[in-house]
């Protein structure tokens, strides 16, 4: 009898540790989502009976706590849902770490990575080969044009006098008596 007694009391003194040792869980972990769409994040307690109170924050700094308005929406935990946050048409600037605060204690975060959508994309990439095929149009009526250039001078050259077009310039050279020295870095 004194081990039953001793054993229900062992059991009783677990039971209430493991109760004020409650953990705070987030789902997802990690979010991933283009601009435009609806974000839900989870808070959840490791004990599902006990009540709670929910507050959320964005970064690691647990100063700006995030309210109810247009654009988030909060829910408190029950007895049937668990604690959330929803985020409608997320917007770059949006991204970051989420935290939730139930009953004072931390979860331990979801990351929200958002990307811009993929219209945005194709339409900067539709620009990037307009710009790039500008370029390369430009390029060719550059060269056209130096080309052009070049062929028209040159007709007028050879018409113009019809003699040597080219000067020999080994004539127009002067005998100097300037003395070369070469110097080797070993002389000093």
């Amino acid at each position: 009898m004194h081990y039953f007694l001793l054993g229900s009391s062992v059991m009783a003194l677990i039971y209430l540790s493991a109760e004020g040792n409650t953990h705070v869980f987030q789902k997802p972990r990690f979010v991933g989502v283009k601009t435009g769409q609806t974000v839900k994040i989870y808070c959840v307690p490791s004990n599902l009976s006990l009540p709670a109170h929910v507050e959320w924050f964005k970064g690691q700094s647990y100063k700006d706590q995030l309210k109810n308005s247009q654009k988030i929406t909060i829910t408190e935990k029950s007895d049937k849902l668990n604690a959330a946050i929803t985020i409608k048409k997320v917007e770059i600037e949006d991204r970051g770490t989420y935290f939730c605060k139930l009953n004072g204690m931390l979860g331990p975060g979801t990351e929200l990575q958002v990307s811009s959508s993929l219209c945005t994309r194709i339409s900067l990439s539709r620009v990037k080969d307009v710009i790039i095929f500008l370029q390369a149009l430009l390029l060719i009526l550059v060269l056209r044009y130096v080309l052009c250039l070049c062929a028209v001078q040159g007709l007028e050259i050879e018409q113009c006098g019809g003699a040597d077009l080219y000067e020999d310039i080994t004539a127009l050279a002067r005998e100097t008596d300037a003395a070369w020295e070469v110097e080797s870095p070993d002389q000093e």
